[in-house]
């Protein structure tokens, strides 16, 4: 009779009773190490994985810190873009202080518009200091851009269609500008922390909603009836409905699609070029009785066709050498968030889960 197996056995059945009377009267699972503790473990466990169980873990539980990969750094002119808008958010931050202060003395107005003009971009000399990441400056940029033209729109929809006395006035034109544009530079934040988008990405977006704007504003024309006093409402309209459309438009389309350089110019070219080609449309109006202002329909779809014709048929794309260069380049950036392993937890009347990852 072979002793040792039996002895082995044995063994392993008490270790296995005494680790689940253990777990069961004090709750969690010890926290493990390289060579597994608990329910983790290096090569898994009772209910471990290829990270092991419990707090556990190839690495020793909370103590795993993978190696993180330095991602592809901002180019100057992206670091430039952020610059030259902290320097008019600065700006305009200091003549809306003025505004709301009140203040009209010249000598006086000047003191905030330069200290803060002057304090914006120094604040982005310290936040690109180590160097940001691709992406960031312009997607912090773009969204401070996106945010105040979403405050002008407002503010001069406001304007125009308001009754007379009602209006808002520099102050609340000033006052939406500043809150539009700080939004929008904590939202363009976000947006990179989300999706991790290129420049080409974030131009993109921001000619959004400029294109959105233009065409917009173009339908509104078309669809309004009188003077200038009576259709400028219709063209403000128009136009902040268009520029709101875009922009949603351009950033679902941004999860899916990262258009290049040439591409992106030839969007700006399109849209001229279908401006302008429509053009001969007005000369059907000539001894007709019908209101000319209707052609701009046209000229708003010849340059929406120019835009989607400048992105699928004129510009190119980046190479395949380029986007595998690129890919390869992101992969060594930390997604939003990763699992790195989890396991089945038992505890006093019942069992759990417990899951192990990173958020960045």
């Amino acid at each position: 009779m072979h002793t040792r197996p039996l002895v082995s056995l044995l063994s392993a059945l008490l270790l296995s009773s005494v680790s689940s009377t253990a777990a069961a009267q004090y709750g969690a699972p010890p926290y493990g190490g390289q060579q597994g503790g608990g329910y983790g473990g290096q090569y898994g466990g009772q209910y471990g994985g290829q990270y092991g169980g419990g707090y556990g873990g190839q690495y020793g539980g909370y103590g795993y810190a993978p190696q993180k990969k330095s991602e592809p750094k901002s180019t100057p002119l992206e670091v430039g873009y952020l610059y030259a808008t902290s320097v008019a958010y600065g700006v305009g931050t200091g003549i809306w202080i003025d505004a709301l202060a009140g203040i009209d003395d010249p000598g006086a107005q000047f003191i905030a518009p330069a200290l803060l003009g002057v304090a914006a971009p120094v604040g982005v000399y310290f936040l690109d200091s180590p160097p940001m990441p691709r992406g960031m400056p312009s997607a912090i940029a773009t969204g401070m851009v996106i945010g105040a033209g979403e405050g002008l729109g407002i503010a001069s929809y406001q304007y125009v269609s308001a009754p007379k006395g009602k209006e808002w006035g520099f102050l609340g034109l000033a006052t939406a500008e500043v809150i539009g544009s700080t939004v929008g530079g904590a939202a363009g934040w976000g947006f990179y922390y989300l999706l991790r988008p290129k420049p080409q990405t974030n131009m993109l977006v921001a000619s959004g909603a400029v294109w959105g704007s233009l065409i917009g504003s173009a339908f509104g024309a078309a669809a309004s009836n009188g003077d200038w006093s009576e259709s400028n409402d219709s063209i403000s309209l128009g136009g902040l409905i268009g520029f709101n459309v875009a922009t949603a438009g351009a950033v679902g389309l941004s999860v899916a699609w990262t258009p290049s350089w040439n591409q992106l110019a030839w969007m700006w070219g399109g849209l001229g070029i279908g401006t302008v080609v429509s053009l001969p449309i007005y000369l059907a109006y000539i001894g007709s009785d019908h209101d000319p202002r209707r052609g701009l329909i046209a000229q708003g779809a010849a340059g929406t066709l120019g835009l989607v014709a400048g992105a699928l048929f004129l510009g190119r794309p980046d190479s395949s050498a380029s986007v595998a260069l690129d890919d390869q380049e992101d992969r060594g950036r930390p997604p939003f968030a990763r699992v790195l392993g989890g396991s089945l937890t038992p505890y006093r009347g019942g069992l759990g889960a417990v899951v192990v990852g990173e958020l960045w």
